[in-house]
């Protein structure tokens, strides 16, 4: 299931959690790769929307808002900005069972909020 969704990662996210998604079969982008430094977050949504890629961030405060104004792929966002370095095997996990439980078409339009998805899946 996993080789067809494409997930883009915010600015902020770290390298090891998108190799871990390469592992597991996402096709994965960063988007300071994509797009460069400091990127205007509605184009950036909108750019997923376009293009039927998901939206992993931890910036819910800008894109909490953008998430009712466009349409989307998906938003996937966490509060802990620290989680994809301390455990990014366990969001990764998070991650799958987030798309084993929904799909691809369950999370189109909407907000994901892995941090609560991911106390639910670790027990926590």
């Amino acid at each position: 299931m996993t080789e067809r969704i494409h997930l883009l990662l915010d600015e902020h996210v770290g390298r090891i959690f998108e190799h871990l998604l390469r592992e597991r079969g996402y096709r994965v982008d960063q988007a300071k790769d994509r797009f460069g430094e400091r990127t205007n977050d509605r184009e950036l949504l909108q750019w997923c929307g376009e293009n039927d890629v998901a939206l992993v961030s931890n910036n819910a405060r800008d894109f909490e808002p953008l998430h009712h104004q466009l349409d989307h792929a998906g938003l996937f966002l966490y509060h802990d900005h620290t989680l994809p370095d301390t455990d990014p095997e366990g969001l990764a996990k998070t991650v799958d069972e987030v798309f084993t439980q929904y799909g691809v078409a369950g999370i189109e339009n909407q907000v994901v909020d892995l941090s609560k998805w991911y106390a639910v899946v670790h027990g926590e």
